[in-house]
C-alpha cells in the first residue's frame, strides 16, 4: 500500500523532489505593535510528520522516504540564492529598522530525526546566519535535546511553531494531536528556560460547532496560550479537505468578518506582548464589499499590528 493511501486516502500526494523546497516565497510579518519584519519561508520537502493529526493535510507536499543527508541544507540554500533577487528593498539594503527572519517549515516536526537528519544542523546554521531570527515547527513529542543541538548552531533568536490547536480536550482528542494542554505547557516552559521564543498555531473551527463556538474557544486558547509566553498566534481557520472525511461539510464556514473581528479583540486584549495574525492563505479574496473590506483589514493586521485600528464588523 502506498504511503498516502494509509495517511490520507481521499487525497494523493503532490509530487515533491528532496532536491528543492516545495515552495519558498518572502512576506511581511508584524513584528509587534506598528512594527514589521521581512519573512523568508522556505517550505521543505521531506519525510512525513509521524504525528497524522486528524485535520493535517500537510503531508500531500511530503516525501515518501526519509529524508536523505545533505537534502534539507541543499533546499535552503538554493531557495535563498533563487529569492536574493525578489528580496524586499528593506531586506536587501540591510535597514536596521526591518528585520529579517526566516521561517524553515517541514510540514511537521523539526526535531524528528527522520525529518531533519541531526548532522544538518550545522550546515543549516551556516546558511540562516544572516537571519536575526529563525523559525522552525516542533511538536513537544521531539525534542530529546535535539532543540539544544540545534540552538547552538543559530545566530539569530530561535523561535519554536507549536500546533496548539485549542485548549478544548476533547477537541485535541479527536484531532489525534497525542498531546494535551499540560503538555503544551510543559514545553512552553521548557523553551522559556532556554531562551527560545514560543509561536503558536490555533485552529478556528471543528466540525459540528458554530460560529460563536469556535471563537469562543479560539479566544480562550489564545489567552491560555499567551500566557504560556507565546511572542506570536497564528489563527488558521479549519479547512474542508484534510482529514476530517465524511464530517467535513460539517465545518463552519471562516466569515472574514468573523476573523476580523477576533483579531481585533484579541489584539486589544493582549497585543501589549504577543501578536495575533490570521491565516488567509485559503481564503477567497473575491468577496463581497463588506467581507472584502475585512479580509483587507485582516492583511493589514498581519503586516503591522496597531491597536488603535478601528474595526470593520
Amino acid at each position: 500500500m502506498h504511503r498516502q493511501e494509509t495517511i490520507g486516502p481521499l487525497i494523493q500526494r503532490n509530487p515533491v523532489s528532496a532536491d528543492s523546497a516545495y515552495h519558498a516565497f518572502w512576506e511581511c510579518e508584524a513584528a509587534g505593535c506598528r512594527n514589521s519584519a521581512d519573512v523568508l519561508t522556505i517550505m521543505l520537502s521531506v519525510s512525513a510528520c509521524p504525528i497524522r493529526c486528524t485535520m493535517c493535510d500537510l503531508w500531500r507536499n511530503t516525501l515518501v522516504t526519509k529524508t536523505p543527508p545533505g537534502a534539507v541544507p541543499h533546499q535552503i540554500q538554493h531557495a535563498i540564492e533563487r529569492l536574493r533577487v525578489d528580496a524586499p528593498e528593506s531586506s536587501r539594503s540591510g535597514s536596521v529598522d526591518r528585520p529579517r527572519w526566516i521561517k524553515l517549515y517541514n510540514s511537521g516536526c523539526f526535531f524528528d530525526p527522520s525529518s531533519i537528519p541531526p548532522d544538518d544542523y550545522e550546515s543549516i546554521g551556516r546558511l540562516v546566519s544572516g537571519f536575526d531570527r529563525v523559525i522552525v515547527e516542533n511538536h513537544p513529542r521531539f525534542d530529546q535535546g535535539r532543540l539544544q543541538k540545534f540552538a547552538r548552531h543559530i545566530d539569530g533568536q530561535l523561535e519554536i511553531a507549536v500546533g496548539l490547536e485549542t485548549v478544548q480536550p476533547r477537541w485535541l482528542s479527536r484531532m489525534k494531536k497525542r498531546m494535551t494542554r499540560d503538555t503544551f505547557d510543559d514545553y512552553a516552559m521548557r523553551l522559556r528556560s532556554n531562551d527560545v521564543d514560543l509561536r503558536v498555531f490555533l485552529i478556528w473551527g471543528v466540525p459540528g460547532i458554530s460560529h460563536q463556538e469556535a471563537s469562543k474557544w479560539t479566544v480562550m486558547s489564545a489567552l491560555h496560550a499567551s500566557r504560556m509566553g507565546a511572542r506570536h498566534i497564528s489563527i488558521v481557520p479549519a479547512r474542508r479537505g484534510n482529514g476530517w472525511g465524511e464530517f467535513k461539510q460539517a465545518i463552519p464556514d471562516a466569515n472574514p468578518m468573523v476573523l476580523a473581528g477576533l483579531q481585533q479583540q484579541l489584539i486589544r486584549r493582549i497585543g501589549h506582548h504577543t501578536v495575533v495574525t490570521v491565516d488567509l492563505w485559503d481564503m477567497d479574496s473575491d468577496q463581497p464589499g463588506d467581507e472584502r473590506e475585512a479580509l483587507e483589514q485582516i492583511g493589514e493586521l498581519n503586516q503591522r499590528q496597531d491597536r488603535s485600528m478601528n474595526q470593520k464588523t
